[in-house]
């Protein structure tokens, strides 16, 4: 009878661990912030020995809106708009730099990024998007690369060729209304082509109005660094130019990405099951 009963509590308890650990990992942990290293690991480390097929792809408006997963699975991970319809996602989307000569190259599409529906209710509500393609600053990094414009040496050159990165810049509809209110941006250094670091921007009161924002360079859980702004405009160093800001209209230009991607889900009949990699 003792051991029935404890058992049974064993059980219980076990329940209770299974239950706690899915709602840590579906409610709690889905703003951009907790969400991101899991989008970025994935973003860094793809499985390139899985081919990608097109799942989905549906003409809205001018523009096609492309959904990919890996071949032989029902789910997707990858969307993409472009002008023109994809047909091989393998040899159109690069899911790591690619060279030509010492020029990095993010293959024929590069308007494209991975997407999560965090609350399953069918729609997108966060992508990760190609933004260039740059070498991440750490300790060691930042000594070996010379100032912006001043051409590399054969040295440098072989150490931007193996350290080279696509940036992703991750955007967040985190209160599920379909509108961007949350944005972890690249931050270039100010003299150099390198990522300086990742710049957290967000609305938690979802009123358009930056009231959380801060810096990391690879442990947002851990890391945070101030950063001068205001209510309305976080300004950061952009890959390919010295000056540029954060500001809601550039959230309402990513807003418009998402919609875009949901209308074209909708069409497609897609089904919260639909989503993953898996």
């Amino acid at each position: 009878m003792m051991i029935v009963f404890r058992m049974r509590q064993f059980f219980i308890i076990l329940l209770m661990l299974i239950l706690f650990h899915h709602y840590l990992f579906t409610q709690d942990n889905k703003d951009i912030v907790n969400f991101y290293p899991t989008v970025n690991s994935l973003a860094k480390f793809p499985e390139l020995f899985k081919a990608l097929t097109i799942i989905q792809q549906r003409k809205i408006d001018s523009l096609y809106v492309t959904f990919i997963g890996y071949k032989n699975q029902k789910k997707f991970f990858i969307g993409a708009i472009t002008k023109i319809p994809i047909h091989d996602p393998n040899t159109e989307i690069s899911r790591i730099v690619e060279f030509q000569g010492s020029k990095p190259f993010l293959g024929k599409v590069s308007t494209w990024g991975y997407i999560f529906d965090r609350n399953k209710d069918g729609k997108i509500d966060y992508a990760a998007l190609v933004g260039g393609a740059a070498v991440f600053k750490n300790d060691k990094i930042g000594d070996k690369f010379p100032p912006r414009n001043q051409r590399l040496d054969h040295e440098q050159t072989k150490f931007f060729v193996s350290h080279c990165e696509i940036i992703f810049n991750h955007w967040a509809d985190d209160n599920f209304d379909g509108n961007i209110d949350a944005v972890i941006h690249a931050d270039m250094d100010p003299s150099k082509d390198l990522v300086e670091q990742m710049i957290v921007v967000r609305s938690t009161k979802f009123d358009n109005s930056f009231d959380d924002v801060w810096a990391f360079r690879e442990d947002p859980q851990h890391e945070h660094k101030k950063i001068t702004h205001t209510s309305y405009s976080v300004p950061f160093h952009p890959l390919g130019s010295t000056q540029g800001k954060i500001t809601k209209e550039m959230l309402a230009e990513k807003s418009a990405y998402l919609q875009l991607f949901n209308k074209a889900a909708a069409a497609c009949n897609i089904k919260p099951s639909d989503f993953g990699i898996k």
